[in-house]
């Protein structure tokens, strides 16, 4: 008997432990694989390759090629960069990093127009700084995740990076966005 009131009293912590985590990476013990930090400053341009959600309302609702460049090594935690996507679309963005609740090391990119209050977060759920980067991205929906990489990898990156995606944001679906053709 007292072994099956163990058995329920297991099986209720662990649903509660999981049920008060909505994402699986959401845990203080993986911020090393979420570090934005040693990214920044930006390297190279960095490009969508794919995502889980048809339209984006922040970056080109449903645009091809959108890429990010910083425009210099910013300032104080505040980098400038360019969002581009085709045809011809550009806007001057602010991008800082911040923690989530438990993290010591910065996991979230907070994405704020220049010159406009508010932005927009996105929160790393696995980061590679030479192959990729699974960004959740909750202001697009409960599950909505992109896949970033640099340029040096658009067209042929690492499967580890699709099976990160796939694990942590699902199969299907995925709505290419950047490819080898992209400039």
């Amino acid at each position: 008997m007292s072994f099956a009131l163990l058995a329920v009293a297991v099986v209720l912590v662990l649903h509660g432990t999981y049920a008060s985590t909505p994402y699986p990476e959401r845990n203080p013990a993986l911020q090393e694989y979420q570090n934005e930090s040693p990214c920044f400053p930006l390297e190279e341009t960095w490009y969508v390759a794919y995502r889980n959600f048809e339209t984006d309302p922040y970056f080109g609702d449903s645009a091809k090629c959108v890429r990010f460049s910083e425009t210099d090594p910013g300032q104080n935690g505040a980098y400038p960069v360019i969002l581009e996507y085709d045809p011809s679309f550009s806007a001057d963005l602010t991008v800082t990093l911040s923690s989530s609740p438990g993290y010591t090391l910065k996991n979230v990119l907070n994405f704020q127009p220049q010159g406009q209050d508010g932005s927009v977060p996105a929160y790393s759920a696995y980061k590679d700084v030479k192959k990729c980067d699974v960004l959740r991205m909750t202001y697009a929906g409960e599950d909505a995740c992109a896949l970033l990489v640099p340029k040096s990898q658009l067209g042929h990156h690492e499967v580890c990076c699709d099976f990160i995606f796939d694990l942590l944001c699902g199969t299907t679906p995925k709505f290419n966005i950047s490819d080898s053709s992209c400039p």
